[in-house]
């Protein structure tokens, strides 16, 4: 038996024993609150017809009682969540649970009168046992409805609880990645030579060099606590990261961005078209003879990041680090993940675009 199986089984079990449980409880109130002589303990355990709707009956109303309130939670739970409409929620679950319970209930007690009326005349239903009834059957249903939201509320609870745990330790991977590219000896090794070649050569490019060199780690700083920016911020850095790599590379390497204009106040995770920049510049050659191509593209709700192959002959594997940050932090920020299609040709990454989030990026003020 799978695990999924042996799930499903187990949770019919539990309600099969919360339907029996329920109905237990509700014959033993009522013998409670109205006693019984020994003449009718006799005629309960004589087999009749009547004995027998009234278990039949107490089973339905115990499997009505069970199971309203969990198809009403469950109801409610996607169009009225309690983050969100408590009051309402509160109210009109409450409603919609006590009507459900009184039409059973009358709808069951009717029934039974009607059957019943066959063999006796005249039978009727005693108004009082129904109020005493009634009254412990819409109790019973709040307390296991009551029961059925707590749990559900706190395993929501302990679920953000994860995800936001989850989501602390993917910032600070991006934060440590950040880190590392501000501070890695290579990548700024290469940067003051070609500084250092400005400087004696072209004073104004030297200047340009390190204004976007000086933007590149001040957007990298400002942003290491941000789960989500603009695309326009996104698009901002990666003109001046543009700029430095393509310095080093000059025609050799070939970037264009289209068609963005009415996408630019949607929301992207930071430094996410920087990495897969950075992967394609890794993992393909770009020389004279076979420049490098990455074009950004919107399409749909995806921006589109696609280069062309050309594969640089390694015999050190990739660790896909870049790739596995981006999807990473995804998996925590939406239900929309990154797509990424190789073909004989071209390797795509479709990036999904996703609403903003002010509250979570309030906090920092990130200016040009």
């Amino acid at each position: 038996m799978t695990s999924h199986a042996t799930s499903i089984f187990s949770s019919a079990l539990s309600r099969i024993i919360l339907v029996f449980a329920v109905t237990v409880v509700l014959i033993f109130s009522i013998m409670i609150i109205n006693p019984i002589d020994e003449e009718d303990y006799n005629s309960i355990l004589e087999l009749s017809w009547e004995s027998f709707f009234d278990l039949v009956w107490f089973m339905i109303l115990g499997w009505a009682i069970t199971e309203t309130g969990r198809f009403v939670s469950y109801y409610l739970d996607k169009r009225l969540p309690w983050e969100q409409f408590s009051v309402k929620r509160l109210v009109l679950q409450l409603f919609v649970q006590c009507f459900i319970v009184i039409s059973v209930m009358t709808l069951l007690l009717f029934t039974m009168d009607l059957l019943l009326a066959l063999e006796e005349d005249g039978i009727k239903s005693d108004l009082v046992g129904y109020r005493q009834l009634l009254f412990i059957s819409t109790l019973l249903s709040l307390i296991i409805t009551a029961i059925h939201t707590g749990s559900r509320l706190l395993l929501n609870w302990k679920n953000s609880i994860i995800e936001a745990s989850e989501l602390k330790q993917a910032t600070l991977q991006s934060q440590l990645h950040s880190l590392k590219l501000q501070l890695d000896p290579h990548f700024m090794f290469n940067n003051f030579s070609t500084l250092s070649s400005l400087i004696s050569e072209n004073q104004a490019g030297a200047q340009q060099f390190l204004d976007c060199l000086s933007e590149v780690h001040r957007y990298m700083l400002y942003n290491l606590d941000r789960n989500i920016i603009t695309l326009k911020e996104e698009l901002d850095f990666i003109g001046s990261y543009i700029y430095l790599i393509k310095i080093r590379f000059s025609e050799n390497l070939r970037i264009e961005v289209t068609d963005v204009e009415d996408l630019l106040n949607k929301g992207i995770p930071p430094t996410t078209l920087q990495l897969l920049i950075e992967n394609a510049v890794k993992h393909n050659i770009a020389s004279r003879n076979q420049p490098l191509h990455i074009r950004i593209f919107p399409e749909g709700d995806y921006l589109m990041v696609v280069n062309n192959i050309q594969k640089i002959q390694s015999t050190i594997g990739s660790s896909k680090i870049g790739l596995k940050n981006i999807i990473n932090r995804y998996k925590l920020l939406s239900t929309k993940l990154p797509e990424i299609i190789q073909t004989e040709f071209d390797f795509v990454v479709k990036v999904p675009l996703l609403p903003l989030n002010v509250s979570q990026d309030e906090s920092i003020n990130y200016r040009r």
